[in-house]
């Protein structure tokens, strides 16, 4: 279904763009026949064919699609699931390394924004923030089959299309008319064609004909020797054969492929019907231009004739017919009638023409963000709205593989298969670096599945993916060996070991953890430039499952057998995307302004009720928005630790009776409700500090604001003021 997804994304991205492309070329089309030479109308053709046929395409300066709004269409393909970042502490070289829980002891969130979420896992690989039917089909799998039976279906009708017109055919029998066959070898000497091609007459076609793309053969109507002259036979032969030439039924081929493949876009039916159309009057000038100008009148007589005598009534099957509609006839009548000798040869003009044409509308547009290794298969979409700023290139987190791939770092494989009972969690990019100028910085990927989720037996994997100059070992960062200086006597032991035809190193904790009853370790190896590593715990993965986990990495757009969407599960707000995705859980407009009185956005994350990737201390029974606003260094009228945490929901998050009525208050015509959590029930700081509450309801929506340190209430109002007369988004 992956593969389908993905093959049914690229084309759909593609056949938006040939649809400009098209509009473009009917632009041109309408307006500068009269300038540009048939065979380059024709030409032209072959630009929107080459976009629907190859969706992959180089980027550009000169790109008509910078101008132009980018498709989100590839944001089906994104995956959604994270649990809580790791916390993070800084180094004496100022780096970010991150502390592992290998205690099992589970970390809980004070309501401060600078304290992050644990994180330690990561999700599925692709299907994100699409809208989800029952069955939990994503409307891109749904479009995906709905395309292919599409596909197939037309598929069919063409098999049957192309027997129907063989059995109208099969019993046509070959032209034996001395002046028919004289004819048809005083074409093919004209234009130099060597190759034998048998013309047939038949009574099951209304017009002369081309068939066939290895054995080529011209059917023409069985009375067409009584009908026709010598001249108009030659006209008629010379018409096909031009076609034969110019090899226009393989180009047709090559439509009716991109017909199956774009079945649902109606421009490119109409764009086919066009290119038939101007491969028509190309062919016509090639012909006037092979039997010279003087035939002009004569050749456009014989289309005339035959336009009256002849009608079309064989399946629309990859052919080449002389006669036209009316409609289409006129349009040729015209081109012939002011037909001049050279008028079938590209100029220079008209090369660069089209050259420079197809650098503008073959190209894509360029990506400024993406900085990264050019491996990586998605790009980035952050829009540039930064609705997390206290997250940056340095340290991220995902719930869901998809959503992490759009902030490329490199190209990884993860695992496609997982010990029972372990299920995606979430992803986590980091940079670390101990030494002056980065000199041993490594790039991390680590993602992280769970088993038991929240409860006393949870058990977790690593898998980490990191490339740069310093390794795992010496940033502390695998759990089967604390790193030694050299003066120290190692408490891990390491061995060569081969896991599933893999060769990698095997650490094994030695002591560092004697009250747990399991050991800590990990396998180490080296694929492709990129250092993998299994972290886990000897109780928790045999090591038959170890094995069939090292042998089942593959890159992400391979993935078949492990779930890395992350669906149900907690999501940071990074950009416009996260913000369109919150929205849609939700179902109403966010309040998410940037700065309240004085405190500055710190963090937004989306919180699913019964989450699988967080480990907060405050476990709602609903769907909310979490925001985080904090002080900012150089506040005058704020402490640097002053923080606010807004939520907003469809329900009520906080049971009241549990709560300690203060005071009552209105703002911009709101009723609000103080409260104090003297025993407190949901942030269980170990302090004395009692945080107060601010309970309202605006437009059928439930907010909530803690603020953690600041007493003034002059500021705690201020704060609320600013977010009731905010719009929502």
């Amino acid at each position: 279904m992956k593969v389908l997804e993905s093959v049914f994304s690229l084309l759909f991205a593609a056949s938006l763009a040939s649809t400009v492309i098209a509009l473009i070329l009917l632009l041109i089309r309408g307006l500068l026949h009269k300038y540009l030479k048939p065979r380059v109308v024709h030409l032209l053709w072959f630009l929107m064919l080459i976009k629907l046929l190859l969706p992959i395409a180089p980027q550009s300066p000169i790109s008509l699609f910078n101008v132009m709004p980018q498709s989100s269409l590839m944001e089906w393909n994104l995956g959604q699931t994270s649990r809580q970042p790791a916390p993070f502490t800084k180094t004496g070289a100022g780096s970010e390394v991150q502390s592992n829980d290998f205690d099992g002891k589970k970390h809980e969130l004070a309501p401060n924004p600078g304290d992050v979420p644990r994180i330690s896992a990561i999700t599925h690989s692709s299907q994100d923030y699409s809208p989800r039917t029952a069955n939990g089909l994503t409307w891109l799998s749904i479009g995906s089959l709905i395309w292919l039976a599409g596909l197939l279906c037309l598929g069919g009708y063409y098999l049957f299309s192309i027997l129907l017109f063989r059995g109208r055919v099969g019993n046509s029998l070959p032209i034996e008319d001395a002046e028919v066959l004289a004819v048809l070898e005083a074409c093919k000497r004209k234009l130099n064609i060597k190759k034998r091609i048998v013309a047939y007459e038949t009574s099951r076609l209304g017009s002369p004909c081309l068939y066939g793309l290895w054995k080529p053969r011209i059917y023409l109507p069985e009375d067409i020797g009584t009908i026709a002259d010598s001249i108009q036979l030659t006209h008629i032969l010379m018409h096909e054969l031009i076609h034969y030439k110019r090899k226009d039924l393989w180009f047709n081929s090559l439509w009716i492929l991109s017909i199956g493949l774009h079945w649902y876009n109606p421009f490119v039916w109409l764009s086919l019907r066009k290119m038939k159309v101007d491969q028509e009057v190309a062919c016509d000038s090639s012909v006037l231009e092979a039997l010279g100008e003087h035939e002009a009148r004569s050749y456009g007589m014989t289309l005339l004739m035959l336009s009256r005598l002849f009608r079309q009534f064989s399946p629309r099957i990859n052919q080449s017919h002389f006669g036209d509609g009316k409609h289409e006839a006129k349009r040729r009548i015209m081109m012939i009638a002011k037909f001049k000798k050279d008028s079938y040869k590209l100029s220079a003009a008209a090369i660069l023409f089209v050259l420079v044409l197809s650098s503008i509308l073959l190209t894509n547009a360029t990506d400024a963000r993406k900085g990264t290794e050019s491996a990586v298969a998605v790009q980035a979409t952050n829009l540039g709205l930064d609705l997390y700023p206290i997250y940056n290139d340095s340290f991220r987190w995902f719930h869901s593989l998809g959503r992490a791939l759009d902030f490329p770092k490199y190209a990884f494989k993860v695992p496609d298969y997982l010990p029972e009972g372990y299920r995606f969690e979430n992803v986590l990019y980091y940079r670390n670096f101990t030494r002056p100028n980065d000199a041993d910085l490594i790039d991390v990927a680590s993602i992280t599945f769970v088993a038991n989720f929240g409860q006393k037996n949870e058990q977790t994997i690593e898998i980490k993916a990191s490339k740069g100059n310093g390794n795992l070992l010496e940033h502390n960062q695998l759990r089967g060996a604390h790193f030694q200086r050299a003066n120290e006597t190692p408490e891990y032991r390491q061995e060569a070991v081969t896991i599933s035809d893999v060769k990698g190193i095997l650490f094994t904790d030695k002591r560092r953890y004697k009250q747990r009853p399991e050991t800590g370790k990990s396998f180490y190896w080296q694929d492709g430039g990129v250092s993998y590593t299994i972290d886990y715990y000897s109780e928790h993965m045999s090591q038959d499952e170890l094995a069939k986990m090292v042998q089942s990495f593959v890159f992400p757009q391979q993935v078949q057998h492990v779930r890395y969407d992350g669906e149900g599960n907690s999501f940071p707000l990074y950009d416009e995307e996260d913000l369109l995705a919150a929205k849609n859980v939700l179902g109403f407009k966010m309040k998410i302004p940037l700065e309240l009185s004085g405190l500055q956005l710190s963090g937004s994350i989306m919180l699913r009720a019964g989450d699988q990737n967080t480990g907060y201390a405050f476990r709602q029974e609903t769907d909310a928005l979490w925001t985080t606003y904090s002080a900012p260094n150089d506040s005058s009228s704020y402490d640097i630790n002053d923080t606010l945490l807004l939520y907003q929901s469809k329900d009520p998050l906080f049971d009241t009776s549990k709560l300690s009525l203060t005071r009552k208050l209105e703002l911009g015509g709101v009723e609000i409700t103080a409260y104090e959590d003297n025993n407190h029930v949901y942030f269980p700081s170990g302090t004395e500090v009692n945080f107060p509450y601010y309970l309202w309801k605006q437009d059928d929506v439930y907010y909530t604001a803690v603020f953690s340190g600041i007493d003034k209430q002059k500021y705690q109002e201020d704060s609320l003021n600013a977010i009731i007369s905010t719009s929502g988004q």
